[in-house]
C-alpha cells in the first residue's frame, strides 16, 4: 500500500512541474485596434457549424479546419464571438476531413458528421444538460452475419455499400425530399462528376427521423455534369477527350436560393477559385438545371483554391448567412491569401429568400493574431526597455516570407504587444519563404543575433542563416550581412540553436521529418561554429510516424534551475522532458499538461496542427509561459497555474565556493533571469569572453584555465550591474 502511495505521489508531483492554463488576456494591438480574441491561434480552411456548446439555448460556434485536422470552438457571449478552447478536447478524435453538424433524429441537438477513409463517420450527440458535448458512435447494419460497419452505409445496384467521397469532398447533408429525414447528395465517387441522391427511409419505414437508412436513388440528380473548372454540361455528358473525370476534391451547398420551393447547388472544386451557383428550374422531386454562373454576381468568392460556402448565423441576427474558405489539406499555391481567408457574406434578405452581401475577408481572423500560416514566435527585450517583444516569423507574407515585430507597450509584468511592422529589416525582398526565427549568439560576442532558417520559393535548398546583433542589449543590425550557416535540412524540418553539452558553444538539435532529433556538436569555436554529428537519434527519439519534423524549445520551465525541452509534433501536440541535459532518453517525457475546467484533468489538445513553441518569461514569474505557433498563423499562450512573481532583485547562486580546479574544475551559474555575466579579476580585469545567460537555468563555467585567487562576477541585468565573488584554490 506504501508503494501504490509513493507512486501516486510522485506522478503528481511529476505531472505539477509541468502544468498549464490557456490564457487569453494578454492585449495586442494592430492598427490601432485592440484585438478581441489575440490567441485564438488564427484560420486557414475553416468550416463553420452552429451548436449550441454551453447548454445555455444561444448557438455558439465550433469551426474544423482541415488543415490543422482542428475543432475550434468560441461561445456566443452578448452577441460576441468568444474563443473557449476547453470544449474542444469533447469533440470525437476521430474528426478528419470535414466536419458537418446535423440534427438527423431532431432531438434537439446536432450531430456530427465527418470523413473517414471507408466513407462518412457519424456520431450522435448526447450531451447531458450542464455538460460538455459527448458523443456516441454508430454503427449500420450491413445485411449480413458478424460487425456492424463503422461508417455510413447505402443500398447500391446490389446491396448495401459504403456511401464513399473523395478524401476531399463536401456533400450536403439535409432533408432534401421534404419529408423530415436527412438525405445526402454528393458527387459521384469515381467515374463522371454527377450529383448523387441518396434518400432516407427513415421516416418511411419506422414513423420517426431516428436512423440513417439511405437508398441511392439516382447519379445524375438534376441531370448535370462539371466537365471542368466553369463549365458543365447538361442533359448530355462532357465531351472529356478521355481525361480523368473526378480527381479533385467537390464541394456541394444546397439551399433554395430564390424561394420557389426547389433545391439550387452552390458547387465548388479543388482546380477552381469560384463557386458556381446551378438554379434549379425545376423542383426538388424533379431537379433540372441548365445555366451556371459565378456566385454571388456582387463581389463573387474568388478563393485560391477550391473555396468552400457554409450557411449559418454568425452576426447574431437571426438569418443565416454565408462564409466561404477554402478546403486545401497543405498549401498549393504562394498567392494563396490563408491571413484572410474567410470571406463573410451577410444576409440582408431572409432565410426564405436570401440576399448575401459580402462584408469583409477575414472574418473571425481580423481579431486574432493570424500572419497566414506557419506562425513562428520568437522573443527578444528588442528596444532594451526590461520587457519581452515578440517576433513572428510566417511561411509567405502576400507571396515572401517576412517576420513581424509586436513591441511590447506595457511591462514585464502585464505585457502588451502593438504591431510595429509585418515585415522586419525587410526580410520579405530576400526572395525567402518559411522564415523561422529565433535568438541565438552565433558569433561568441556574448550578444544575442537573429537566427532563422528559410527556403527559396519553391521550397527547397532550405539553410540557417544568422545576423549579427552589435548591441549588448536590445538589437542593433545596421548594415549586417545575412550569413549562411551551410546547414540544408528540408523545408519542414526544424532546428534549434542551444548548448546542449555545456561548452558555452551553441549546438543544433535538429526535428527531421521521419521523426527523430538529432543533435549536432558544435566543433568550431566560438566565433566560427562547425557542426558535427554526434547523435542520430538523441534521447532515443529516432524515426517515427506518430511524431514528424518535430519544433523545439528549450528553457527552465518548473523552476528548478535545469533547463527542460519541450517538443511540438505535427499533431500540434506538446511534450516536455524534465532536465533534457541529464536524461539517457525521453521515456519520462510529460504530455497531458492543459488544464479543463469541465473534468478537472489535463490533456493534451490538438493546439494548430503543425506547431513551433517557445518558453518565454512574459509575466515576470519563477516559472515562465509556453507561446506556440501553429500552422494555421496564430498564437496561444500557456501559462503556469502555479507561478509566483519574481522578486526584484534577481537571485544569483555560484556553486561551488570555494572551488578547487584541480578536482572538479566546474562552477555552476544560476540566475532567475536573462543577464550576461562577466568574470573580472581582482584588479578589474576580464578574463576570457563573456557569458550570455539566458536565466531560470544552471550553466557550468570551467575554471581550469584559471589562476588561484579571488575573482569577481558581474552580471548585467537589465542595464543594472550585479556582482558576486567566487574564489578558485
Amino acid at each position: 500500500m506504501r508503494l501504490i502511495t509513493v507512486l501516486i505521489l510522485t506522478t503528481h508531483i511529476a505531472l505539477a512541474q509541468f502544468t498549464y492554463t490557456f490564457h487569453h488576456q494578454v492585449p495586442v494591438i494592430i492598427d490601432n485596434d485592440t484585438l478581441q480574441m489575440p490567441w485564438a491561434g488564427g484560420l486557414n480552411t475553416a468550416q463553420f457549424n452552429t451548436i449550441d456548446l454551453n447548454g445555455d439555448g444561444i448557438d455558439d460556434l465550433a469551426l474544423f479546419d482541415r488543415m490543422a485536422n482542428r475543432v475550434i470552438t468560441f461561445l456566443n457571449v452578448e452577441n460576441f464571438w468568444q474563443y473557449a478552447p476547453e470544449y474542444e478536447v469533447f469533440f470525437p478524435e476521430e474528426t478528419a476531413g470535414f466536419m458537418l453538424l446535423r440534427d438527423y433524429d431532431l432531438d434537439g441537438r446536432k450531430d456530427l458528421f465527418t470523413k473517414d477513409v471507408q466513407g462518412v463517420k457519424v456520431f450522435r450527440n448526447i450531451t447531458e444538460p450542464g455538460q460538455p458535448p459527448h458523443w456516441q458512435q454508430l454503427f449500420f447494419y450491413t445485411g449480413f452475419p458478424g460487425p456492424k460497419s463503422p461508417v455510413v452505409l447505402t443500398k447500391g445496384f446490389s446491396g448495401k455499400i459504403n456511401l464513399q467521397l473523395q478524401a476531399d469532398d463536401m456533400p450536403a447533408l439535409l432533408d432534401v425530399d421534404g419529408d423530415g429525414d436527412l438525405d445526402v447528395l454528393n458527387v459521384k465517387f469515381v467515374g463522371s462528376s454527377t450529383i448523387e441522391f441518396h434518400k432516407n427511409f427513415s421516416m418511411e419505414r419506422y414513423g420517426i427521423p431516428d436512423s440513417l437508412d439511405f437508398e441511392r436513388m439516382t447519379q445524375t440528380w438534376g441531370d448535370v455534369e462539371e466537365c471542368q473548372c466553369g463549365i458543365f454540361a447538361f442533359g448530355e455528358p462532357c465531351n472529356t477527350g478521355g481525361r480523368l473525370k473526378h480527381a479533385g476534391g467537390k464541394s456541394l451547398l444546397a439551399l433554395d436560393l430564390n424561394n420557389d420551393n426547389a433545391l439550387d447547388i452552390l458547387y465548388s472544386e479543388a482546380e477552381c477559385s469560384r463557386v458556381y451557383q446551378l438554379t434549379n428550374t425545376g423542383t426538388t422531386e424533379n431537379p433540372s438545371f441548365s445555366s451556371v454562373n459565378s456566385f454571388p454576381s456582387t463581389t463573387p468568392i474568388t478563393i485560391l483554391q477550391y473555396p468552400s460556402v457554409y450557411h449559418e448565423d454568425v452576426d447574431f441576427d437571426g438569418r443565416k448567412d454565408l462564409i466561404a474558405s477554402p478546403s486545401l489539406f497543405v498549401r498549393e499555391f504562394l498567392q494563396t491569401d490563408f491571413k484572410r481567408s474567410t470571406w463573410f457574406y451577410k444576409n440582408t434578405g431572409t432565410d426564405q429568400q436570401p440576399e448575401f452581401s459580402f462584408q469583409k475577408r477575414g472574418f473571425l481572423q481580423d481579431q486574432m493574431i493570424d500572419v497566414g500560416d506557419n506562425a513562428v514566435p520568437a522573443f527578444f527585450d528588442a528596444d532594451a526597455d526590461g520587457d519581452l517583444d515578440m517576433f513572428v516569423g510566417n511561411f509567405v507574407n502576400g507571396t515572401r516570407a517576412s517576420i513581424y515585430y509586436f513591441n511590447n507597450t506595457g511591462s514585464r509584468t502585464n505585457p502588451v504587444f502593438e504591431l510595429i511592422t509585418e515585415n522586419v529589416l525587410d526580410l520579405a525582398s530576400m526572395g525567402f519563404t518559411n522564415i523561422k526565427p529565433q535568438f541565438a549568439d552565433m558569433n561568441g560576442d556574448a550578444k544575442m543575433d537573429l537566427v532563422f532558417t528559410a527556403s527559396n520559393s519553391f521550397g527547397t535548398n532550405t539553410n540557417l542563416y544568422y545576423m549579427a546583433n552589435l548591441s549588448s542589449v536590445g538589437l542593433d543590425f545596421q548594415n549586417q550581412p545575412i550569413k549562411s550557416l551551410s546547414f540544408p535540412i528540408l523545408s519542414s524540418e526544424n532546428i534549434l540553436v542551444t548548448d546542449v553539452n555545456n561548452d558555452f558553444l551553441p549546438d543544433l538539435l535538429v526535428g527531421r521529418r521521419d521523426g527523430s532529433i538529432q543533435y549536432w556538436r558544435n566543433t568550431g569555436t566560438a566565433s566560427t561554429p562547425s557542426f558535427t554529428l554526434a547523435d542520430n537519434a538523441y534521447l532515443g527519439l529516432g524515426p517515427s510516424i506518430l511524431r514528424q519534423n518535430l519544433a523545439m524549445a528549450t528553457g527552465d520551465l518548473n523552476g528548478d534551475g535545469l533547463p527542460d525541452l519541450i517538443l511540438g509534433d505535427q499533431n500540434g501536440r506538446l511534450t516536455i522532458i524534465s532536465d533534457f541535459k541529464n536524461v539517457a532518453s525521453a521515456s519520462g517525457a510529460v504530455s497531458n499538461i492543459i488544464y479543463n475546467p469541465f473534468d478537472e484533468t489535463f490533456t493534451n489538445q490538438n493546439m494548430g496542427g503543425r506547431i513551433w513553441p517557445v518558453i518565454a518569461n512574459l509575466f515576470n514569474t519563477t516559472k515562465p509561459a509556453i507561446v506556440v505557433g501553429n500552422t494555421l498563423g496564430g498564437m496561444h499562450i500557456l501559462k503556469h497555474d502555479e507561478s509566483v512573481a519574481l522578486p526584484e532583485a534577481p537571485q544569483i547562486t555560484i556553486y561551488p565556493n570555494p572551488v578547487t580546479k584541480d578536482v572538479s574544475p566546474i562552477v555552476n551559474i544560476s540566475i532567475d533571469r536573462p543577464a550576461i555575466a562577466y568574470v573580472l579579476s581582482t584588479t578589474g580585469q576580464e578574463v576570457g569572453e563573456p557569458l550570455l545567460l539566458h536565466g531560470q537555468q544552471v550553466y557550468q563555467f570551467r575554471v581550469d584555465t584559471l589562476s588561484a585567487g579571488m575573482y569577481i562576477m558581474r552580471f548585467i541585468v537589465q542595464g543594472k550591474s550585479y556582482a558576486r565573488r567566487f574564489i578558485v584554490h
